[in-house]
């Protein structure tokens, strides 16, 4: 591949201290779809930054390595191009060490998620909810990093006041929900020295809500109530008659062209 990408000075790549991972750099910049302009100048750079700092990589490396590499080299986009590359490519290749979870109770939130997946087997979409709404609410009931047994039942429902001033009593319903599973969890796993699952829900009544849909019998009406003695009333009839029958949005049947229909 070096010599592809470089037909005459292939020499200069193959006879580096570093051609092996020139090489694979190389390979793999193009199985994953690399056109042959970008992955030249990619090579060409790595190639750079790896003669400049005189560093072997035989074991792997982190972000920040990758980063101390590049530090001697120009801070422009070009570069800063390659250097994502060649993170993604150590990715690719399992030689790249993973950042380390700085959250404030990092382990718990790991484990919660172990749980939320393996036991009790929600979906993806489900776990991002859940965790999200538990980070919301230990950032702002435990900030430094304070631990969870410095939780109240008083400090849990200040703060689902407080959250319930922002959102409908439907998403809060769900957010005390979300909760609650986290205040199992901790209790469970000894993590909390007393349950505080018990949190009041919002109330939510069935139909209280606007309905989604009209029911037929009120549309027909509607449809026969319309004056079509005029051109005006024959457009407000074919407006909602469009709406009601082809379910077309207000936005979509404004942009049809009433205007050219010869009433």
């Amino acid at each position: 591949m070096l010599e592809q990408l470089f037909p005459k000075y292939h020499y200069r790549y193959t006879a580096s201290p570093h051609a092996n991972e020139l090489r694979a750099f190389a390979c793999w910049l193009d199985e994953v779809g690399y056109g042959h302009d970008p992955a030249h100048d990619h090579v060409r750079r790595l190639r750079e930054a790896l003669d400049r700092q005189r560093r072997w990589l035989d074991a792997p490396i982190d972000r920040a390595g990758i980063d101390d590499l590049f530090a001697a080299l120009p801070d422009n986009a070009n570069y800063r191009a390659t250097r994502r590359a060649f993170c993604h490519f150590m990715q690719a290749c399992g030689r790249l060490l993973p950042e380390p979870d700085r959250r404030p109770h990092a382990a718990t939130l790991v484990a919660y998620e172990d749980q939320l997946r393996t036991v009790r087997g929600l979906r993806e979409s489900t776990i991002e909810q859940h965790l999200a709404t538990v980070e919301a609410f230990l950032h702002e009931l435990l900030p430094d990093g304070l631990p969870l047994s410095a939780l109240t039942r008083e400090r849990i429902e200040r703060h689902v006041v407080t959250t319930g001033r922002r959102i409908s009593r439907q998403s809060l319903q769900h957010w005390v929900a979300r909760l609650r599973s986290f205040m199992r969890f901790c209790h469970v796993n000894g993590l909390l020295p007393q349950p505080l699952d018990a949190i009041d829900t919002p109330r939510v009544y069935r139909d209280e809500l606007p309905p989604r849909a009209l029911p037929w019998s009120t549309v027909l009406a509607l449809l026969r109530s319309v004056d079509r003695s005029d051109a005006m009333g024959w457009r407000d009839y074919v407006i909602l008659y469009l709406m009601a029958h082809y379910g077309l949005r207000p936005s979509e049947v404004a942009s049809l062209r009433m205007d050219a229909i010869d009433w």
